[in-house]
């Protein structure tokens, strides 16, 4: 029973650490989706998929062995593509916003 306690005390901040951790990622990801709907008008769902193409760049390149910060930084560069070339296809591809 002690051991149990003990194991519980060292998991319960990390778990609490962890949820405030993703709660945080998650803030982010629905301030930019607030901005694009409402201030700028905009239906632009890049928003989410560029979180999905970070995480997946920075996973594999840091599971490749590259540095984490280098796997940041391009991470990063692919968000920044992936919005790019949403507001390329809306802008010059004549292409409905919410479909870019």
């Amino acid at each position: 029973v002690c051991a149990f306690l003990i194991e519980r005390e060292i998991t319960m901040p990390t778990a609490i650490f962890g949820s405030i951790e993703a709660g945080a990622i998650y803030a982010l990801m629905a301030l930019g989706v607030y901005l694009s709907f409402r201030i700028l008008d905009f239906p632009d769902l890049t928003v989410d998929g560029s979180f999905v193409t970070g995480a997946s760049v920075a996973a594999v390149m840091i599971v490749g062995g590259y540095n984490p910060f280098l796997a940041t930084m391009t991470a990063l560069l692919a968000g920044f593509a992936a919005g790019c070339l949403t507001g390329l296809l809306h802008t010059k591809g004549k292409i409905n916003a919410l479909l870019s």
